[in-house]
C-alpha cells in the first residue's frame, strides 16, 4: 500500500533522494502523455499545461517553454502557501517537463488515430504520472499547486475531484481555441479518466478493511489482534435490540491484505462471532496514513 508522503521538519537525505527521483518520473510519464496522446490530438484536459498545448496550437511556441512562463506567477502562490520545500519539488518537475517535451520525447512518433482512445489512455497516464509526483510531496505545478491550496481549506474532497472541477473552465477554453465542440468533448473525457487514475494512485491503494466483531471473547480477540497483527482496536459497549444483553464489539482497522488472517483468528477464539467487514477507502492515522497534507 503506498503511502501518501508528507514533508517532515527534518529532511532525510535518502528520503530527500527519491521523492527527487519519483517526481521526475512521474513528470516524464505525464510528459510523455501529452507529447503521445493528448497534443497531437487537440486533446487539452484541463491544467495549464493544457493552456500550453492550446497556445502552442495556435502560436507554434514549445509546448514545455510556455508552460514554465505561465506557472512563474503560480510558483510564487505556492511558495506563500504550500512551503519551500513543496515548491523546490515543483520547481524540478517543471524544469523535467520542459526537458523531456521539448529535448527528449520530440525524437519519438506521436499517435494519430482514434481520439478516443487518445483521450482515454492520454488521460490514464496523465492520471498516474501525476499522482506519483503528488504522492511524493510535489506537484507538476500550474493547477496543482491551486488544487493542492484548495485542498488544505478543504480537506474532506478528494483532489481528483477538486481537479475535474477547476480544470472544466480550461477544456471549455479549448473549444474556442480549436473551433469546434469536438475537442471539448474528447477532454472531458480525458478529464474524467485523469481525475480517476489520480484518485487511484492517491486513494485507491489505501482501500482497507473495517471489522466490526460481536463477541463475548471481545476482549481476548481484541488482545490477539493487537499482539499478532499488530493492529490497534477497540472495543465499543454494544446491547442487542432483539436479545436485550450488552454485549462488547471489536473495532479495528487493517489493510487489506491483512483482514484474512484476522478472521482466522477470530474463527479460533469464538466461532459463533457476528462479524461485519466493510471497505474503508481511506484511514487516517497511526500506522496508515498521515494526518497532515
Amino acid at each position: 500500500m503506498k503511502k501518501i508522503y508528507t514533508p517532515q521538519t527534518k529532511i532525510n537525505p535518502k528520503e530527500f533522494i527519491i521523492d527527487i527521483l519519483i517526481t521526475m518520473l512521474g513528470t516524464f510519464v505525464f510528459a510523455f502523455a501529452v507529447h503521445f496522446f493528448t497534443a497531437p490530438n487537440k486533446i487539452a484536459p484541463g491544467g495549464v499545461s493544457s493552456i500550453s498545448i492550446i497556445i502552442n496550437y495556435l502560436t507554434g511556441f514549445s509546448i514545455g517553454t510556455v508552460n514554465i512562463c505561465l506557472n512563474i506567477p503560480l510558483m510564487v502562490i505556492g511558495l506563500i502557501f504550500l512551503g519551500k520545500r513543496f515548491m523546490l519539488k515543483t520547481i524540478i518537475s517543471l524544469v523535467t517537463f520542459t526537458v523531456a517535451i521539448d529535448y527528449v520525447l520530440v525524437y519519438l512518433p506521436v499517435y494519430h488515430g482514434d481520439k478516443l482512445l487518445a483521450a482515454i489512455f492520454g488521460g490514464i497516464i496523465m492520471g498516474f504520472g501525476i499522482g506519483f509526483v503528488l504522492t511524493r510531496g510535489g506537484s507538476t505545478g500550474g493547477m496543482d499547486i491551486i488544487n493542492r491550496i484548495i485542498l488544505k481549506k478543504v480537506p474532506h474532497m478528494k483532489l481528483g475531484k477538486i481537479t475535474l472541477c477547476t480544470d472544466l473552465i480550461i477544456i471549455s477554453i479549448s473549444g474556442i481555441a480549436y473551433g469546434s465542440i469536438e475537442p471539448v468533448l474528447y477532454a472531458a473525457v480525458g478529464l474524467y479518466v485523469c481525475s480517476t487514475a489520480l484518485d487511484m494512485v492517491l486513494y485507491g491503494f489505501h482501500i482497507c478493511k473495517l471489522m466490526y466483531i460481536v463477541s463475548d471473547k471481545a476482549e481476548e480477540i481484541a488482545q490477539v489482534i493487537m499482539t499478532q497483527m499488530n493492529r490497534g482496536a477497540t472495543i465499543l459497549e454494544s446491547y442487542g435490540a432483539y436479545t436485550k444483553q450488552k454485549k462488547p464489539t471489536v473495532m479495528c482497522a487493517v489493510r487489506q491484505n491483512q483482514y484474512f488472517k484476522v478472521k482466522k483468528i477470530i474463527n479460533a477464539i469464538d466461532p459463533n462471532a457476528f462479524v461485519i467487514i466493510t471497505s474503508a477507502n481511506e484511514i487516517v492515522g497511526s500506522g496508515f496514513k498521515s494526518n497532515d497534507l
